[in-house]
């Protein structure tokens, strides 16, 4: 039977005294701080049922909501917050955080100026705006902010955090190591800035330097994944390869978050391959791999969406995209050579044979880097959209794409006028019908490497994962991209008269310069000497982006030839699908 009787109101708790909300404030501020978001949610609720208008409660409440990844209601709070105490500038900061998780970047940058403007001695200002401006791929803003917020705040450890990621994103481990020696000058031995600055020299080949710090750093924080890490990177890299073993074995790597995990599995997993035991290296593997896993599925990726862009391709040239375009192309006047691109599947060799090229005085690869979106995008914005929008391009449509692609190389420094500027991004490869509709002229380099070693490899490497990356965590879901990413490459080669010349990762690590030569000849240059140290100029360069920068500061070894043969036992998945390619392309 219900009860037809009002219910019961639960009981209303007596309000606080002022001494009561101050310290109900210090309370939620310390779990906040200390990651208990539903604590201090609680006792911000108890105070503003007393204080319903007190501005610092308001302000924690929008914190805690941001934190809680709710950045709608941090902004709600926040502005309420920010209508009781107009004046104060970090309440102004964190409003414009909350508006940049939204996606509201005019209204965050105006708020950002107006807290600079209320307190222009305000470090964190600039700290916020900085991390902004670095979403936006606004660089030089980004680390002028970096730079204010030291210059503001000299003894606080954030500036010079932010602004070593910033030259880390930038590929600068150059400037990275500047950045982590400046914040050691002015906070000695902070643990951290230790194992950043080791970090900086391992990323440029520098052990010797990296080692003491990277012990340092170990012995401050020795169950911290950023300090495990990098010590076993450079440990591993100097040859002591049971000492990591030993060490990384008796990590409780299954209390880390996945991301941390991830980490230490793939120092496992590469140190039991140096030493010879597949068992445990192909183990360790495919747990860095779950890990990464759990990383995509937390950060919505979906690699799906990168195959349906291959697929996609595949059935618009299939159907006739391109039968009637243009073979030949207008040479920009003033360059020194016509677009160049190297391509090929993820790990078959292009960053060894990029250092080699560049070491060349007339050379210059830009590496790694998205240039080619901008055209993409433009395409893509046409009707008909990407790539049907291709066919009814005019020459008016064509000199801007052309445009666009030159400035977004200018953009990242591209010396055009005066060398043979080489735009190395593997799966660039995918596009190379857009390239070809847009620059007929343009020169072709293909990597090649069996395929099988290709994928195991792409399985092996701790990417960074993205919707393509996506696909190398798995043998089978590897062997499947190769086949459509090559399959499409095929379909380009035997619909248009590309302009190529391939490299076998066999052949460049069995004879260099007799692998390079027909390269240079395809570019309408000679072989150079300066080519055969690309070891010590990969070294000086100090801006390698991409995950092989340690192989290819070494010497030039065999060890990752015919890998697949020690790992036939795990390869089924990808044999069957791979075999059309390995005879398609020469291999046995």
């Amino acid at each position: 039977m219900v009860s037809s009787s009002p219910p019961k109101s639960a009981p209303k708790s007596a309000p606080l005294s002022p001494d009561q909300i101050k310290a109900a404030l210090r309370e939620a501020a310390a779990l906040l701080d200390a990651g208990d978001l539903k604590g201090a949610g609680k006792l911000l609720n108890d105070i503003r049922r007393t204080a319903p208008n007190h501005p610092d409660a308001l302000h924690l409440s929008g914190l805690v909501a941001l934190r809680a990844q709710n950045p709608a209601l941090a902004e709600k709070f926040i502005r309420l917050a920010v209508a009781q105490a107009p004046s104060h500038a970090f309440m102004q900061v964190n409003l414009a955080n909350a508006l940049r998780r939204q996606g509201k970047i005019e209204e965050a940058l105006a708020t950002f100026a107006k807290a600079a403007a209320l307190d222009p001695a305000f470090a964190g200002t600039y700290l916020n705006r900085g991390i902004l401006f670095s979403e936006l791929g606004r660089k030089k803003e980004a680390q002028a902010d970096f730079e204010e917020a030291i210059k503001r705040a000299p003894g606080e450890p954030g500036g010079y955090a932010q602004l070593a990621q910033h030259h880390l994103s930038e590929g600068d481990f150059h400037a990275m190591a500047e950045a982590y020696k400046r914040g050691l000058a002015a906070l000695p031995a902070h643990a951290h800035f230790l194992a950043g600055l080791a970090t900086a020299y391992e990323r440029l080949s520098d052990l010797e330097a990296a080692k003491p710090l990277a012990d340092q750093a170990l012995a401050a924080l020795p169950h911290t994944p950023m300090a495990l890490k990098v010590w076993a990177s450079v440990t591993r890299r100097l040859g002591q390869f049971e000492e990591v073993k030993d060490r990384l074995e008796k990590v409780a790597i299954s209390q880390f978050p996945p991301h941390a995990a991830r980490l230490i599995h793939a120092e496992l997993a590469q140190v039991y391959d140096r030493l010879g035991d597949t068992q445990n290296a192909y183990s360790h593997f495919a747990r860095q791999n779950e890990m990464a896993k759990k990383q995509a599925a937390a950060q919505g990726i979906d690699k799906a969406s990168y195959m349906a862009q291959v697929t996609g391709l595949t059935e618009a040239f299939q159907t006739g995209l391109g039968k009637n375009w243009p073979e030949t192309g207008k040479v920009t006047e003033g360059h020194a050579n016509v677009p160049v691109f190297l391509v090929g599947f993820p790990r078959s060799g292009t960053t060894l044979l990029d250092q080699i090229l560049d070491a060349h005085p007339d050379v210059q690869v830009i590496e790694e880097r998205p240039v080619l979106l901008a055209v993409r995008d433009a395409v893509a914005a046409l009707p008909g959209g990407y790539p049907g929008a291709l066919e009814k391009l005019d020459e008016a449509g064509l000199e801007d794409l052309r445009a666009r692609y030159w400035a977004a190389l200018g953009q990242e420094g591209a010396e055009l006028e005066t060398k043979t500027v080489i735009n190395k991004l593997p799966l660039n490869i995918i596009h190379a019908g857009l390239i070809h509709r847009v620059f007929p002229e343009a020169k072709f380099i293909l990597a090649l490497r069996h395929p099988l070693d290709a994928v195991l490899s792409c399985f092996m490497q701790d990417f960074e994962v993205n919707a393509s990356m996506a696909h190398f965590l798995d043998i089978g879901d590897a062997a499947k991209l190769y086949e459509a990413v090559m399959g499409l490459w095929q379909l380009y080669e035997g619909r248009f008269a590309l302009d190529k010349v391939a490299v076998k990762y066999e052949d460049l690590i069995g004879d260099v310069e007799g692998a390079v030569r027909p390269v240079l000849a395809h570019l309408g240059l000679t072989w150079n000497p300066a080519q055969l140290e690309h070891v010590a100029h990969a070294k000086a360069r100090g801006t390698i982006r991409t995950p092989s920068y340690a192989q290819v500061t070494e010497p030039i070894y065999q060890r990752a030839a015919a890998r697949y043969e020690r790992y036939s036992a795990y390869l089924d998945p990808a044999e069957s699908r791979l075999s059309p390619f390995i005879a398609a392309f020469g291999y046995s």
